[in-house]
């Protein structure tokens, strides 16, 4: 099992929202199970700060978008909720808007290969070109 504290760099993922699969990536900073990063994914830039526990391998962070796709900027600020394991290659969860527990869903995250952050970058591009 791989330590979360070695895993500083960038990462990759995905989230469902809405029935929609979301790619995103992010770059974090481990360090004695504090992990703060930013990331972007088709919605926006966002800022992550959290914690890793290692006694139930537990990772909690909030995200919150420093800038959206919305041209009034709908969204800027509110704090979204995940709440995952870590398994020693990635952390798996579920995520939320903290003003609303009932919605939301699972997501998913890891550190990136090369490879992994060329295909999302794509994945990225294509979607925000679609939502245009």
């Amino acid at each position: 099992m791989k330590d979360i504290n070695a895993c500083s760099g960038p990462w990759v993922g995905w989230s469902i929202q809405d029935g929609i699969r979301i790619g995103e990536t992010m770059r974090l900073t481990i360090r004695n199970g504090q992990i703060e990063g930013a990331g972007e994914d088709m919605d926006g830039e966002f800022e992550l700060i959290g914690s890793y526990h290692s006694k139930d391998d537990r990772v909690i962070l909030t995200r919150r978008y420093s800038r959206t796709t919305e041209p009034s900027q709908e969204g800027v600020g509110i704090p979204y909720d995940y709440e995952g394991t870590w398994d020693g290659s990635f952390v798996s969860g579920n995520w939320h808007p903290r003003a609303a527990p009932n919605y939301g869903g699972p997501f998913e995250m890891w550190p990136a290969s090369e490879t992994d952050l060329e295909e999302l970058q794509i994945d990225i591009q294509e979607s925000a070109t679609a939502k245009a």
